[in-house]
């Protein structure tokens, strides 16, 4: 993959100093990718809906609705919380769940929006017939997954029980009840208690995946009051768009202690310059609503950006980070997902951690060490028990 990034620190730049310089780079993001978080001017309430045995009384299970309220109005949102007995303060493990209790509609892409983005194409992709349908080929459309956040404990994309059985409390929240993943429906009320009804978006207002990080501080703030949970060991996780997602927030809320991101693809772990299969014109193309405004852009013109992914990567550092791929997952390109965790590990270096290696390992072969780690199994854009169980190894090995 040729590329030339952008560094993610100068000479001038010490572990002393480097908070200074992650700041910069969420400031970055903020302004050409997700749009602005609100920092100020809500307030968040949990109530607990009910409490109860699970898993053949060896764990309690909570549900809650979390309600966010400005001067605009309120919004709510629902997390399921499973701790293991006894309680004790434990670490927490929370998903983001981009899997839904009911089916949805199926949605495709805004046709004018793609045939717009395809016509500005340069001519060396449109030239290249086998480059430009592996960047379209999905065309925007998934079939729905389901998943129960009250009921289900052994599903491979959450399989509560392995995370119990770890020692962890397992908690997860709906994205799609936060915002729908719809663009014919944003602003949903959360977005609107702090955009308005204006849908007239302003360059750096918050897309849906900025929403989805909102909400995900926003659970974190229950779980870090929580009596049975050490707010000092709080894992966010996600896979796919939930995955970038994860990965912005954890970006910008410090009290995640550890991000594990599964197939997060485009605006996720993977580089954009140079990237195979989706890229940030199809991206915009088929999610506008995923970001601010200002991401479109760059389409087509990755190597005029001021960032790239490795520097998100980076902005958690000197927390932990585990990159997970799926080795024939093309659309995500594990290629640019590894490139975008190795060079991100430059960032742990400063605080006296290993870089990863200049080689990616063997399928199968995870590299679970100190500060960041990195594996990609066999098969496509899945998220499985395999993958959990080194997630909680690398948990295991920095007392996470």
């Amino acid at each position: 993959m040729k590329h030339c990034l952008p560094p993610i620190y100068g000479p001038d730049i010490t572990a002393e100093n480097w908070e200074q310089r992650r700041v910069q780079i969420v400031r970055l993001f903020e302004k050409n990718v997700f749009g602005r978080t609100p920092r100020d001017g809500f307030e968040t309430r949990a109530d607990l809906l009910y409490a109860a045995e699970a898993l053949e009384g060896t764990a309690k299970r909570e549900f809650y609705r979390i309600t966010v309220r400005t001067k605009r109005g309120s919004a709510a949102f629902h997390m399921a919380l499973v701790l293991p007995n006894p309680q004790k303060p434990v670490p927490a493990v929370l998903m983001i769940s981009n899997h839904e209790k009911t089916p949805a509609a199926v949605k495709g892409p805004d046709m004018s929006a793609l045939e717009e983005l395809m016509a500005r194409a340069p001519k060396e992709w449109r030239t290249d017939v086998e480059r430009m349908m592996a960047a379209f080929q999905k065309g925007g459309a998934s079939m729905p997954q389901l998943l129960d956040i009250e009921r289900d404990t052994a599903q491979g994309y959450w399989p509560v029980e392995q995370i119990l059985a770890s020692g962890r409390a397992a908690a997860a929240f709906y994205a799609g009840e936060v915002q729908p993943d719809d663009r014919r429906l944003f602003p949903a009320a959360l977005a609107r208690l702090f955009a308005g009804e204006d849908t007239a978006r302003k360059p750096d207002r918050l897309g849906t995946l900025g929403v989805w990080a909102f909400a995900a501080s926003r659970a974190a703030d229950v779980l870090c009051a929580h009596a049975g949970i050490d707010a000092k060991k709080i894992s966010l996780a996600g896979h796919s768009r939930g995955a970038k997602t994860a990965l912005w927030c954890a970006a910008q809320d410090t009290r995640i202690h550890s991000v594990l991101v599964n197939d997060s693809g485009c605006t996720g772990a993977a580089v954009s310059r140079g990237k195979r299969g989706e890229n940030v014109a199809s991206i915009n193309a088929f999610f506008p609503h995923w970001f601010c405004p200002s991401y479109a852009r760059y389409a087509w013109r990755e190597d005029e950006m001021p960032f790239d992914q490795h520097m998100l990567l980076a902005a958690v550092a000197p927390r932990l980070c585990y990159v997970a791929s799926g080795a024939q997952d093309a659309w995500s390109d594990p290629d640019a997902e590894w490139l975008g965790a190795r060079e991100a590990s430059a960032a742990w270096r400063l605080f006296g951690h290993p870089e990863l290696p200049r080689n990616a390992p063997l399928a199968g072969e995870p590299i679970i060490t100190e500060g960041i780690g990195y594996h990609h199994r066999e098969g496509g854009h899945d998220l499985t028990a395999w993958d959990w169980m080194q997630f909680l190894l690398f948990l295991d090995k920095n007392d996470a």
